[in-house]
């Protein structure tokens, strides 16, 4: 009986295994809009880098005449300057938006800051004044 469950939860270990992938779920969820973008230029970018890889290879062993290579290179070439292009102006939005989203931090810790500095002493005398009451540390009573 015992060999049996052990038998099945392995099946179904297996199963999840394989069906897993097939299935197309993510276990990360990715909902960030960033990753898909980005997931998507890059994607551009390795396709173009391999197209022109492949035509480079066509071209050595033979395939394709040097009127056809400097074309299909011409065009490749493009699309992967295409997409880097997309790819530094994306960043670029994302290191403005960084640097908008840090400023707000700043100016906020700044605003917050003040109110810190103020409570920070006080809590400081609250804790002496409580070790005051209480008088050695739980550490020296037990001889550690």
């Amino acid at each position: 009986m015992i060999l049996l469950l052990i038998a099945v939860l392995l099946g179904l270990i297996a199963a999840m295994l394989v069906l897993y992938p097939l299935l197309g779920l993510n276990r990360s969820g990715d909902t960030s809009v960033i990753s898909g973008v980005t997931g998507d230029m890059s994607e551009r970018e390795r396709a173009a880098k391999q197209a022109l890889l492949d035509i480079d290879f066509d071209y050595r062993l033979g395939n394709l005449d040097e009127e056809d290579y400097a074309g299909l290179r011409d065009r490749y070439e493009e699309r992967a300057l295409v997409a880097l292009k997309a790819r530094y102006e994306r960043e670029q939005e994302l290191d403005a938006l960084i640097e908008q989203q840090l400023a707000a931090l700043k100016s906020q810790e700044k605003k917050s800051g003040a109110g810190a500095r103020h409570a920070a002493p006080s809590a400081a005398r609250a804790t002496t004044a409580t070790r005051a009451q209480h008088g050695p540390s739980q550490r020296r009573r037990k001889g550690v």
